[in-house]
């Protein structure tokens, strides 16, 4: 019978999550190891009950294993404790917990990545380290556009000692925002910004040019996450203008997040902000549930925001 692991989360850390289930599974025997494309319990718990061709221990890896849904609890006496010939790690990008029943819970492991939220004080304590082990310092506007170009601490802490280690080689004592863009984006992360600012700023061909070249080469749920995370700070500037500095505060927004939003809360007024991110929320929503979010969606919805540019 197997046992199960059930891994939740996203990004680069999900990643290393579950290189680093693979390796201790490894430490302890389990070398054979396969992928299943998930869909149905009944198939991948009754095809790894027994040894079969792969060996005494093997691990079988689920990949999108949320779209399994729930497994049904007559499924249960399929499961063993870890002490199984065959372990299966479930991949999920979220709800992992959910998909076994709480009954039977016990008999599965259970493991997390979890991130900072996007504008936490962790993540200025992971560039500051960065900077200090180089010998720098790093701007605010520096620390705000790292923070919101790279959500995954792993992809932030490389990206903050690659601009560190430049800095340092060229005898600078502080990272500038344009060492960021300079050394730190590819050509994805250029266009990001590229469309952030642009919506910002108000400059239409150059919004609509980046969404529609992201389309062709990004991911979709990345780039809802970086436009929910600067349009909601403007939202709040445009519809709570006396209580901007805490707003600022509680999200911990930098200098240049918070002066571009500033820009966008003047240019398009707090209802057509509003309207923006909630329609961002849904379609995140409808990108975690399997519901369909699509590039088409957030077309219309930019398109809405910037129809309603202020002169």
């Amino acid at each position: 019978m197997p046992h199960l692991h059930i891994l939740s989360g996203a990004g680069a850390s999900h990643r290393r999550l579950v290189s680093a289930e693979l390796e201790r599974l490894a430490s302890l025997g389990y070398e054979d190891v396969r992928r299943q494309e998930g869909g149905d319990w009944v198939a991948i718990l009754s095809e790894n009950r027994g040894r079969g061709l792969w060996g005494d221990r093997s691990v079988v890896v689920v990949e999108d294993a949320d779209r399994m849904g729930p497994m049904p609890g007559r499924l249960s006496p399929l499961l063993e404790g870890e002490r199984a010939n065959t372990h299966i790690l479930l991949v999920c990008k979220s709800g992992g917990p959910a998909l076994v029943p709480k009954e039977f819970a016990g008999l599965c492991a259970f493991a997390a990545s979890a991130e900072p939220s996007p504008w936490s004080g962790a993540r200025d304590g992971i560039i500051a380290a960065a900077a200090k082990r180089h010998g720098v310092s790093a701007s605010r506007d520096a620390i705000s556009l790292l923070k919101e170009m790279f959500d995954d601490t792993g992809e932030l802490a490389s990206e903050a000692e690659k601009a560190s280690a430049v800095c340092a080689l060229a005898g600078r004592g502080e990272i500038s925002a344009l060492d960021v863009r300079e050394f730190c984006m590819s050509d994805g992360s250029r266009n990001l910004l590229k469309l952030l600012d642009g919506i910002c700023e108000g400059r239409v061909s150059e919004a609509v040019s980046a969404l529609g070249d992201a389309s062709l080469h990004s991911e979709l749920a990345p780039l809802l996450s970086a436009l929910h995370n600067r349009f909601r700070l403007a939202m709040y500037f445009a519809l709570f203008p006396k209580e901007k500095s805490e707003f600022a505060s509680a999200l911990g927004a930098k200098n240049y997040a918070s002066k571009q939003a500033e820009t966008a809360a003047r240019r398009y007024g707090g209802e057509k902000l509003r309207s923006f991110v909630t329609g961002l929320m849904r379609a995140v929503s409808d990108d975690r549930s399997g519901g369909g979010a699509s590039w088409r969606d957030l077309s219309v919805l930019v398109i809405d925001l910037l129809s309603g540019l202020k002169s």
